[in-house]
């Protein structure tokens, strides 16, 4: 006889019905329920969006997101006068995320200011509620601004006391931050699957109070309201035990992004950019990084746009593999990539409405596993022709005659040469800023470096390389 074991979640009617018992049990507790409106209202207080256009703020993005073939996902920019709100209100499957953007469009390169730290710990139940209340009551764990009941789940909200700005440089700092602080909140006093946190990094969207949880439209994502507290990030990371994140980044000043366009790149870096733009090669690590070659992040990032735009149902394993691949092959942090993967689950999970073919955390957490084996191996295995095959995404060739790329330059700079023999024009693609530096020294003889600098307006470095 097989030996019985204890089942690790709920059947559906099981969750709605510890849904409607979550709901009474934080009214007996004397938690109001928030409308949406003044959820979001405190959330982003008047006058922390853009009122007008111009005026330096930003907006919130929400999205709805639709399964292949069931319409058009959409993204709704939402002001300060918060308007818009009622796109997602009622939704379907509606996000929003804590942050302000600038632009039209839920992107990290567009993302400004942070305003809450949010938690979401999944298969909740009645006990497990009654659990999380009492530890934040007792102050083992930090009490939350706000307790949203997600359908299986909660989404435990932290108001900061002063948005963040989301600086590139910022983000690695808190992302580690937050990952340690859901380890320490879902845990096997909080959720009945403690071994499966949902790790999700500090772009990700929740869903929308008021819009529907996935236990359908007789069961809204409801906000109630536990504290007045706002917090700092050095609060959340007081409570976390022995937690060793160094926030001492989010104070260093921002590096200021180059401001060189590609046109001047060309020209002022002409090796680069044949290397770079026109052959397309990779960058190269330091030699402290072992002195291999790597991609580009854009390629990276293309792939999880292909995520969200392409790939369907029968492809979803498989893009969760390309991901690991071509983030290997960017040296993106596996700490990275699994926080992006896991932020996938519930758009690829609604790819489809077949009971018997869901997306789950065990399939992303399956597929990641290649991670852990020959990562070499891996980051050259996913071909453009394997990856094709297996997400059914299109991934269009490079136009190199099916040659290595060797020959194929080979054959382009000798085609140069033979052009100039017969006396057509070529386009070198050489820099003016070599015969500058080479133009200047002629006619100031004694001149040194700092003077060309001053006088031309090029960059030391430019300077340097081409001085004689």
């Amino acid at each position: 006889m097989a030996k019985y074991t204890k089942r690790r979640d709920k059947r559906g009617y099981e969750w709605k019905s510890a849904y409607r018992e979550k709901e009474a049990l934080m009214l007996e507790r004397g938690y109001p329920e928030v409308s949406p409106h003044d959820f979001y209202r405190e959330l982003f207080p008047t006058g922390s969006l853009q009122q007008e256009p111009g005026d330096g703020k930003g907006n919130i993005i929400a999205t709805q997101i639709r399964p292949s073939g069931k319409g058009r996902t959409r993204q709704w920019v939402i002001d300060d006068s918060l308007k818009m709100l009622d796109k997602v209100i009622g939704d379907r499957f509606g996000l929003i995320p804590p942050i302000s953007f600038y632009g039209k469009s839920h992107t990290k390169e567009n993302a400004h200011e942070l305003f809450a730290v949010v938690v979401d710990v999944d298969y909740v139940g009645k006990q497990q509620l009654k659990n999380l209340l009492k530890q934040f009551g007792n102050g083992v764990q930090l009490r939350p601004t706000y307790l949203v009941s997600s359908g299986k789940g909660v989404h435990l909200y932290y108001f900061l006391q002063e948005p963040v700005q989301l600086y590139r440089n910022r983000e690695d700092v808190l992302a580690e931050l937050k990952e340690a602080f859901i380890r320490r909140l879902w845990n096997d006093t909080s959720s009945i699957r403690p071994d499966s946190p949902d790790i999700t990094g500090i772009y990700q969207g929740f869903r929308c109070v008021g819009s529907q949880s996935k236990l359908g439209a007789d069961f809204p994502v409801k906000a109630y309201k536990l504290s007045e507290n706002r917090y700092t990030l050095e609060d959340i990371k007081a409570s976390i035990p022995s937690c060793k994140v160094d926030l001492a980044p989010l104070y260093e000043k921002p590096r200021r992004k180059s401001t060189v366009t590609l046109e001047e790149a060309k020209e002022l870096y002409p090796e680069w950019y044949e290397k770079r733009i026109v052959q397309g090669e990779p960058k190269q690590k330091s030699k402290k990084q072992g002195g291999t070659w790597v991609c580009n992040e854009a390629l990276y990032e293309w792939w999880k746009r292909k995520i969200t735009e392409e790939v369907k149902a029968g492809g979803r394993y498989f893009s969760i593999m390309a991901l690991c691949s071509y983030g290997l092959k960017c040296g993106i942090s596996e700490q990275k990539i699994r926080r992006d993967a896991y932020a996938f689950l519930d758009h690829l999970e609604s790819l489809t409405e077949d009971e018997d073919n869901h997306f789950s955390r065990a399939d992303v957490k399956d597929a990641l596993r290649a991670l852990k084996g020959d990562r070499k191996r891996l980051s050259t295995i996913a071909s453009r022709e394997w990856i094709e095959d297996n997400t059914k995404v299109t991934i269009p060739a490079n136009k190199r005659n099916y040659r290595k790329q060797e020959a194929h330059l080979y054959l382009a700079r000798r085609k140069k040469e033979d052009m100039k023999v017969i006396g057509e024009v070529v386009k070198e693609g050489r820099p003016t800023a070599e015969r500058t530096v080479r133009e200047w020294q002629e006619s100031h003889p004694a001149g040194k470096k700092a003077d060309c600098i001053r006088e031309t307006g090029l960059a030391k470095h430019t300077v340097y390389k081409w001085w004689k």
